[in-house]
């Protein structure tokens, strides 16, 4: 099979343009890729979050169905949690859609019921089966695991019936491949599956959308001093991504006469977490130094306009399988203060593109902002090396090449044995 006229089903949770993350980046990035390349790559998902059934951007095609939550009672509040973080719905619709309908490769972006639904599509249309690890399998911390369990905590999991009849069982030993964001997962991975085909293949960035000059004046609108320290940290307003860490700082770097803002952007997973990052905030007496955006779409000049009025880029996660965030700050040329976690310590290199620090301890943190404030030259470097590396190792392109290769790997090999 020619692998450049691969009709590709994408299958993923949910996908709304205003509750942008990582995997959707990946999808849709590597989608247009895919198409430039000939392919036909369709993104097949719930309506969680985005009503609209049927959509087309930039000639991708985006199909999203009915689906719920097997779990009784279940309020609108707590489905509503499911559908920002965790969730892991039943969609009939999207699976007949699968058994109608002809595709080359089946690639699910989910570790979610929707998995073992796509899985057993695949099988049934007798076509390759790919899974995408993004982060968590392993590693997960027992905290987040039980507050995504909260929402249903008090519900009967009638799922446990119709996993067996309707999305059938353990769909990993089904895969044909499997693809890690991460590389500890993919080592993981590897060593739990010795026999299938696992592939290491990390997020990506338009560098050149983020080195462009900014088309609006992000200090002005928001009243962000000329001569403030501004800190970003873009991600999503979750426990996993720590940002109670950044207030924390900023009450020490105030107490030190430090003209600090900081900026957090990003949708919100966990709406108790962003009441208490509010709580925090407000207690401490830090609304003037504070500005917080719930959520910019991927594609803002806003969002850019941020990363470009940006002193330090911030990204203090308990888990994070990979930190793309980390990547646009880069392009836009702005030094990154990352914790030591997970694959943000394969992605920075310590004093060469980024500096570390400790969640555990906040005097790490206020070492490494002291470090980067009384040493330009180490600014200048982190720069010049961090924006060597997004364009060398991390454009989109070269990230969907390696996706093509993997495959094409899968499929040869799923024809072998036919």
């Amino acid at each position: 099979m020619d692998v450049l006229n691969l009709k590709i089903a994408n299958v993923v949770r949910r996908f709304a343009f205003k509750e942008w993350g990582g995997t959707e980046a990946v999808i849709w990035n590597t989608s247009k890729c895919l198409r430039e390349l000939g392919c036909n790559p369709e993104i097949l998902c719930t309506r969680a979050l985005s009503p609209m059934a049927r959509e087309s951007a930039d000639g991708i095609l985006i199909r999203r169905f009915p689906y719920f939550y097997p779990y009784f009672p279940l309020s609108y509040g707590n489905k509503r949690r499911l559908d920002k973080k965790g969730g892991s719905p039943l969609s009939f619709k999207l699976y007949r859609h699968l058994l109608d309908n002809e595709y080359d490769v089946i690639h699910c972006h989910t570790i979610s019921r929707l998995a073992s639904q796509a899985c057993k599509a695949a099988m049934t249309k007798k076509v390759p089966f790919i899974v995408s690890f993004l982060g968590g399998r392993y590693d997960m911390p027992q905290k987040e695991i039980d507050e995504m369990n909260r929402a249903t905590r008090h519900s009967f999991n009638y799922g446990r019936l119709l996993d067996r009849f309707a999305a059938g069982n353990d769909f990993l030993p089904m895969a044909d491949g499997i693809i890690c964001v991460g590389y500890d997962e993919y080592e993981r991975t590897r060593d739990e599956f010795p026999d299938k085909l696992v592939e290491y293949i990390p997020n990506g960035v338009n560098y050149s959308k983020f080195a462009g000059a900014a088309t609006l004046d992000f200090r002005k609108k928001y009243g962000i001093g000329r001569d403030d320290t501004m800190l970003l940290c873009v991600s999503r307003i979750d426990y996993q991504k720590n940002q109670k860490l950044l207030v924390e700082a900023a009450i020490k770097l105030k107490a030190a006469g430090e003209k600090i803002h900081c900026v957090i952007i990003g949708p919100v997973t966990a709406d108790d977490y962003y009441l208490e990052l509010e709580t925090m905030i407000a207690k401490n007496d830090l609304d003037s130094i504070f500005t917080i955006i719930p959520g910019l779409h991927s594609e803002s000049a806003e969002l850019i306009s941020a990363y470009k009025a940006a002193d330090i880029f911030v990204l203090p996660s308990l888990l994070e399988p990979f930190g793309i965030v980390v990547l646009e700050a880069w392009s836009a040329g702005v030094p990154v203060i990352v914790s030591k976690v997970g694959g943000l310590q394969r992605l920075v290199e310590d004093g060469v593109t980024g500096v570390f620090f400790d969640t555990s301890d906040i005097q790490t943190f206020m070492d490494a902002f002291y470090k980067l404030k009384a040493n330009p030259d180490l600014i200048k470097s982190l720069k010049a090396n961090s924006l060597k590396m997004a364009t060398e190792n991390y454009s989109w392109e070269k990230i969907t090449g390696k996706l093509l290769d993997f495959y094409r790997k899968v499929i040869e090999k799923y024809e072998s044995k036919k």
